[in-house]
């Protein structure tokens, strides 16, 4: 089939089902239309990774204490949870072919209450938002390109999340040269937003009747709640790595704090390469049990090492497995969870974000408790037993295909 734009898509996604003779026919979403997808979710991977690198700006000017400035990154969770329960029912009210232009809007939002307001309140209101509407964006992204046959739909979705980290890393870079020619971190919080713009006023328009755009309400199959708490597990694995690896990294090999930081962005470069690997078709085509049954294999490797080192360049090379083996847990997850939830796709989508959201707020705070603890040494175990439980529910999962 010919190239469609998402708003084409979207229309045709929420038509009344077609008859059984044409139930097996798949869309296909143009190159142009892919990269457009790609670049709202790297927009939005930019403002994620950004808020954290702004944090300590917010910090200062704003008089916090740790614990207020570490709220920000709470607040951002608790908006990815509201959009996991609310997205659907967005869609539903108001036509999928304006959740993007929504998700934008409330990103521009904010952004301004993060990097305008002088106070605490307004600044939490805004990572809030910023959850939120990112959670918005990327589900809908996530649908846009889960639309073709299976295979394509999980070389997309790993393209499409290996763009998102290339920029995610370029966030703290702008950022940085920000501070360094024009002394304003919040220019480079603003790129994005003006990146996205941009992009919607390119984005094709498609004039559509409101009736048409209005989703059915579907179930999802119990098979998919299988998947949907293996991506649960996926994504605890990634942020307590993001979190911790450079902390586990600077206790077990006695580095500085900022060396540890630099080993700790091999971990990052493993998803990228993982992800890139993936999004160019390497292990597309295989049975999706394998590659994730590998990926979690690595994870425990890589991991495994990272414990057990003392050596730097080891712990480096044990954040880089543990990278590359978390590369294509998340989005190949998210096809799985596609094609287990059939017409359900909003409601796979919103959930899958909700999965996410819980992930991020819960796995990287209790592995923290559990460091305060007993040590982070002790405590890093616990991503092992994680990539364990990940295999146990891969294994539990029922097959459909």
């Amino acid at each position: 089939m010919s190239g469609i734009d998402p708003a084409t898509a979207q229309t045709a996604a929420a038509m009344p089902a077609p008859p059984p003779a044409t139930q097996g026919i798949v869309e296909r979403i143009s190159r142009r239309d892919a990269w457009i997808n790609y670049a709202y979710l790297g927009a939005w991977s930019y403002l994620l990774y950004g808020l954290g690198n702004a944090t300590p700006y917010l910090r200062s000017e704003l008089h916090l204490s740790d614990f207020e400035a570490g709220l920000h990154a709470s607040a951002l969770a608790v908006g990815v949870l509201i959009a996991g329960v609310t997205v659907d029912a967005m869609a539903r009210r108001f036509g999928s072919r304006w959740l993007l232009d929504l998700g934008i809007l409330g990103l521009a939002l904010g952004v301004a209450l993060i990097v305008l307001s002088p106070a605490l309140p307004g600044s939490l209101t805004g990572a809030m938002f910023l959850g939120l509407s990112g959670g918005t964006l990327g589900t809908q992204v996530n649908v846009n390109l889960s639309r073709s046959d299976s295979t394509t739909s999980r070389r997309l979705l790993s393209q499409a999340n290996a763009f998102s980290m290339v920029t995610a890393g370029a966030a703290p870079i702008v950022m940085g040269l920000a501070i360094q020619t024009v002394h304003a971190w919040r220019l480079a919080m603003l790129v994005p937003i003006a990146a996205a713009f941009a992009l919607s006023a390119l984005r094709p328009r498609v004039r559509e009747e409101r009736s048409s755009v209005r989703l059915p309400r579907a179930n999802l199959p119990a098979a998919y709640w299988f998947v949907w708490l293996f991506i649960v597990v996926a994504v605890s694995i990634e942020f307590s790595f993001v979190f911790w690896g450079s902390t586990i990294v600077a206790r077990q090999t006695g580095v500085p704090d900022a060396d540890a930081t630099l080993l700790a962005s091999l971990f990052v470069a493993g998803m990228l390469v993982g992800r890139t690997l993936l999004g160019r078709g390497m292990g597309a085509a295989r049975n999706p049990r394998i590659v994730l049954t590998a990926g979690l294999a690595i994870v425990i490797a890589g991991a495994g090492l990272v414990w057990l080192s003392r050596v730097p360049a080891l712990s480096g090379l044990g954040l880089f497995l543990g990278g590359a083996g978390t590369a294509g847990l998340f989005p190949i997850g998210m096809a799985i969870a596609f094609e287990k939830a059939g017409r359900a796709k909003y409601e796979a989508a919103a959930r899958g974000t909700l999965a996410s959201g819980l992930a991020v707020l819960v796995a990287p705070s209790a592995l923290g408790l559990a460091s305060d603890a007993v040590g982070v040494a002790t405590a890093w175990p616990i991503i092992l037993l994680l990539a364990v439980a990940g295999l146990a529910v891969l294994a539990a999962t029922p097959r459909t295909d």
